[in-house]
C-alpha cells in the first residue's frame, strides 16, 4: 500500500464517498478539488477562524445505509496554509483504532479513543442543525419534527408558541426557501417576530442561500430597528449575520455604512468581521470599520484585527492599512498598541 499523506487519500483508500464542509465562520460546502489543493499547500485555507480550519466531513460506503460525520480542526500557519502534521497525526490515530474500516459500529473503548484527541470538536448547536438540514435535503430525507410546527407559528407569530420550536426546524426551513410557501411565510413574519425566534431564524439564514425577497425583508427589518429610539445592538447584529450567505451587493454594503456611522456595538463589529468581511473589500467601508474598531478596548481591537489579517482575501488590505497615512490618530494609536502587545 502506498503512503497516505492527506485526508483525501485516506478517505479514498477507505473506499468511502465523502464531502467536506467548512464549519468555522459559516456552514458551507468545501469543494473536494479545492481541499486537495489546500492539503498540498498549493492554496491557503479560505475561511480560517482562530488560525484553524474547522471541517465537517460527511462520509459513507455505498454498500451501507448509514452515514457518518466527523468534525475536525487543523492548525494553519501564519499564511493560512494547512500544517500537515495535524491531519497526519489524526489519521495515524484512526488507523491504530479502526484500521481502514471507517464505518460500522464502534464499541465504547474505540469511541473514547477516537474522541480523545486534539483534532475533534463539537460545533455550536445552530451550526450542527444547519449541517443536518443541508444533508437531509441533499439525501432527500424529510425535515425534522419541528418543521411543521415552525410553519404554523410563522403564519401567526406572537410572544407565545415559539418556546417549543427547536433550532433544527429553523435550519430545515432555511434550506427550503425555494418552496414558495416557506418563502412567503418568512418574508411576512420577519417584520413581526419577537427577539428569540428572530435570532434563531437569523442563525439559520446565515448558512443558507437566500432568495432576493428574504434579503429585502432582512434589510427592511434592519431599517425598522434603526428607526427605534434605542435600537437593540444584538438584534442588529443578528439581522446582519443573516445576510452573510448572500453575494455582496451595494444594498448590503450601503446598509453597513449607515450602521457604522452610528456608534456600532461590539456585537455588530464582530458580525461584520466574522460573517460580512467580504464587504470590507470596499475601501470606504473598511476605513469606517477600522476607525470604529479603534474606539473599542485594545484587546478587542487586537483580536478582531488579527482575525481579519488571517483571511487570505483580506490580508493585503489589512496590512496596507498599517501604513495608511490618512488614518486617524485613534487608529494609529490602536495599531501602535497592537504592535506593542505582539
Amino acid at each position: 500500500m502506498s503512503a497516505i499523506n492527506t485526508l483525501t487519500e485516506f478517505l479514498t483508500q477507505a473506499d468511502t464517498q465523502f464531502q467536506l464542509f467548512d464549519m468555522g465562520r459559516q456552514v458551507r460546502p468545501l469543494p473536494s478539488d479545492l481541499f486537495a489543493r489546500i492539503e498540498q499547500q498549493q492554496e491557503p485555507y479560505p475561511w480560517p477562524l482562530q488560525q484553524h480550519a474547522w471541517l465537517g466531513v460527511h462520509f459513507f460506503q455505498p454498500a451501507e445505509a448509514k452515514h457518518y460525520l466527523w468534525f475536525l480542526k487543523f492548525a494553519l500557519d501564519e499564511r493560512g496554509l494547512l500544517m500537515a502534521a495535524g491531519p497526519k497525526h489524526f489519521m495515524d490515530q484512526v488507523v491504530e483504532t479502526l484500521g481502514f474500516k471507517l464505518t460500522g459500529e464502534l464499541d465504547e473503548e474505540k469511541a473514547e479513543r477516537l474522541a480523545d484527541n486534539p483534532y475533534t470538536f463539537r460545533p455550536a448547536e445552530a451550526k450542527m442543525a444547519s449541517l443536518h438540514a443541508k444533508l437531509a435535503r441533499q439525501l432527500e430525507q424529510p425535515p425534522s419534527a419541528y418543521y411543521d410546527a415552525l410553519g404554523h407559528y410563522l403564519a401567526a407569530p406572537g410572544d407565545d408558541g415559539w418556546q417549543t420550536l427547536g433550532l433544527q426546524g429553523f435550519a430545515d426551513l432555511a434550506e427550503r426557501l425555494q418552496d414558495e410557501r416557506n418563502l412567503a411565510l418568512v418574508c411576512k413574519a420577519l417584520p413581526r417576530l419577537p427577539k428569540e425566534p428572530l435570532y434563531a431564524l437569523c442563525q439559520s439564514l446565515e448558512n443558507a442561500p437566500l432568495p432576493p425577497a428574504v434579503q429585502g425583508a432582512l434589510l427592511e427589518r434592519i431599517g425598522k430597528e434603526q428607526e427605534c429610539a434605542e435600537p437593540d445592538p444584538e438584534t442588529l447584529a443578528y439581522l446582519c449575520r443573516a445576510l452573510a450567505s448572500c453575494n455582496g451587493n451595494s444594498l448590503r454594503t450601503n446598509k453597513l455604512l449607515t450602521l457604522l456611522q452610528t456608534q456600532p456595538s461590539p456585537a455588530l463589529l464582530l458580525a461584520i468581521a466574522g460573517r460580512l468581511w467580504p464587504d470590507l473589500k470596499f475601501p470606504q467601508l473598511l476605513s469606517l470599520f477600522l476607525e470604529q474598531l479603534a474606539l473599542q478596548p485594545s484587546q478587542f481591537f487586537n483580536q478582531v484585527f488579527a482575525e481579519l489579517v488571517t483571511l487570505p482575501a483580506m490580508r493585503d488590505d489589512m496590512l496596507a492599512r498599517l501604513r495608511d497615512p490618512e488614518r486617524s490618530d485613534a487608529l494609529g494609536q490602536a495599531i501602535g498598541r497592537l504592535f506593542a502587545s505582539a
